[in-house]
């Protein structure tokens, strides 16, 4: 309910506000041409936010079938919009495909990683590695990640890779573990229950 409640009530917002002051409605602006543009920008955001997750399938089924779903994915959209608008039009749509993939492949492979690397010696996670650790009375931090996760990401680059708690959790007296989520693992269920 923490995260439904805030969409539905900043989905409504405009609409509650329209209702509440009738004036509002009238200031708004009338549509046009403006609305195509809108209708192109909103609709390439939605494509990036596609091919971001066509390319996490790749931890689950390979790199070679991703990368031909994405293909055809491209392919069926330039052979839709070649058969309802014009080739033309068609071959401008492929141009700003690629080039929207090649974006999306620059940034998710420029991350901010490369200017911080993790320097934590993570081991894996598992029941005896926290018993065995808390037997040495060392203290123990749990990472729980998976490659689809973007609060996992927020946090690895916002707080595990900034300097200070790299030191932290570098020390002899702490073990760092990690479990990766990516995919499905009983031993991982089981530790978050």
């Amino acid at each position: 309910w923490g995260i439904f409640l805030p969409m539905g009530i900043g989905m409504s917002l405009p609409w509650l506000l329209a209702a509440a002051w009738p004036g509002l409605a009238q200031r708004l602006p009338r549509p046009g041409r403006w609305m195509n543009v809108v209708r192109v920008v909103l609709g390439m955001m939605m494509l990036g936010s596609s091919l971001w997750l066509l390319s996490l399938l790749t931890v689950h089924i390979g790199s070679l079938p991703v990368i031909t779903l994405g293909v055809f994915l491209i392919l069926t959209l330039l052979l839709v919009t070649a058969w309802r608008y014009r080739w033309q039009t068609a071959l401008r749509a492929g141009v700003l495909a690629v080039v929207v993939a090649g974006a999306v492949a620059f940034v998710s492979g420029s991350g901010g990683e490369g200017s911080r690397r993790d320097r934590i010696h993570w081991q894996p996670l598992s029941e005896q590695a926290i018993a065995r650790a808390l037997a040495e009375n060392k203290r123990v931090f749990v990472d729980v990640t998976a490659d689809w996760c973007v609060t996992c990401k927020a946090n690895k680059y916002n707080v595990l890779l900034r300097d200070d708690v790299q030191d932290a959790l570098s020390a002899p007296d702490v073990v760092a573990l990690r479990g990766d989520w990516s995919r499905p693992s009983d031993t991982i269920s089981q530790f978050l229950t």
